[in-house]
């Protein structure tokens, strides 16, 4: 585990150094993915490494693991209220979905992120886990855009053990996966399966017919969001 751990270290530092960038900056979100990507690249004490917290009505919840993140004081958070931006925003679009909505704040802070990468030499450190990116559960020029993916090749459950090593908060490991889109919002109960379903698939171990239904559907419907633009064939 260790070993892995110092490899995307080094992997992030590397890439860094091949791109003439300074560090990362990542969005902090008060979810374990997040903290794991911050944490491993803090270990290199060459790399400026800035996590940016962007609140958007966030729970309280998200406010306190936030929190405690800075008080770990592994990596410097800064906050940067995103709540009247994207209230404006709401008003003039004359937005009604949730969706809609939901996607508008993860555009926003991706928006934000790359503003911060370019005042900074830095290069955006995606959060995303191998689950997420099999099931398309990101936002397209959301969260799912990045420079790098270090923990693309993790299973959730992967990840959480990262973060014990890591000794990210543990109110943060416990708590159920959330992109804190809307209230009571959970990743779980959007997808339709769990996150443990997920990684036995990927796994190849057996899960329900319904769970690798829903499964395979994700994957197939959000297959877009892995491709660039498409282009018409003269």
């Amino acid at each position: 585990m260790n070993k892995q751990i110092l490899y995307l270290s080094k992997w992030i530092n590397d890439y860094c150094k091949k791109t003439h960038t300074k560090g990362i900056v990542v969005g902090i979100s008060g979810g374990i993915d997040s903290a794991v990507v911050a944490n491993i690249a803090s270990l290199n004490k060459s790399l400026k490494v800035i996590g940016v917290w962007m609140n958007i009505n966030n729970s309280k919840l998200d406010f306190k693991c936030v929190e405690l993140l800075k008080k770990q004081h592994q990596f410097k958070i800064i906050d940067i209220d995103l709540t009247s931006t994207f209230n404006s925003l709401k008003k003039l679009i004359k937005i009604k979905s949730k969706l809609t909505l939901s996607n508008l704040k993860a555009r926003l802070r991706m928006a934000t992120l790359y503003s911060v990468a370019n005042e900074n030499t830095l290069l955006v450190a995606g959060t995303g886990n191998a689950d997420e990116l099999y099931m398309g559960y990101f936002t397209k020029y959301g969260d799912g855009a990045c420079d790098i993916l270090p923990i693309a090749n993790l299973t959730k459950s992967e990840v959480k053990l990262f973060a014990e090593e890591l000794k990210v908060p543990q109110i943060i490991i416990d708590r159920p996966p959330s992109a804190s889109l809307f209230e009571g919002q959970t990743d779980e109960k959007e997808m339709g399966v769990t996150y443990k379903e997920i990684d036995d698939f990927l796994n190849n171990k057996k899960i329900s017919n319904e769970s690798r239904s829903i499964i395979k559907s994700y994957h197939s419907k959000n297959l877009h969001k892995q491709n660039l633009p498409v282009k018409p064939i003269f």
